[in-house]
């Protein structure tokens, strides 16, 4: 079970196995995380999720997880704003501080921001 492939978190932990050369047939696909958790605890198989969204359930007894040793995936975020929104100056100021901070931490996973 993984995310759809028109997700970026779904490219990234399919290109991830891939380059670890580890070939998956996944059978179901999901837009969300709780959809993809919930199919997981009905039994339907396993997935990697992002650990955030699992404790929880971990320690509720309803799911477990087993840490990827050396594992180097980062979950994107992203803003979103309506379209053709004017920000006023604090928050102007508070995006540039996020995207330069974004730039420093993972230069390679910094992408522009369409404003």
């Amino acid at each position: 079970m993984a995310f759809d492939d028109d997700l970026r978190v779904g490219r990234e932990v399919k290109r991830y196995l891939r380059e670890a050369g580890i070939q998956v047939n996944g059978v179901m696909h999901f837009d969300n995380t709780q959809t993809l958790k919930e199919a997981v605890i009905l039994g339907a198989g396993i997935s990697i999720m992002p650990v955030r969204v699992l404790r929880d359930d971990i320690e509720q007894g309803r799911l477990v997880a087993i840490p990827i040793e050396g594992c180097t995936l980062v979950r994107p975020l992203g803003i979103i704003h309506r379209r053709r929104k004017k920000f006023n100056l604090a928050t102007q100021v508070f995006l540039e501080l996020l995207r330069q901070e974004a730039a420093v931490e993972y230069p390679a996973t910094a992408e522009p921001v369409a404003h």
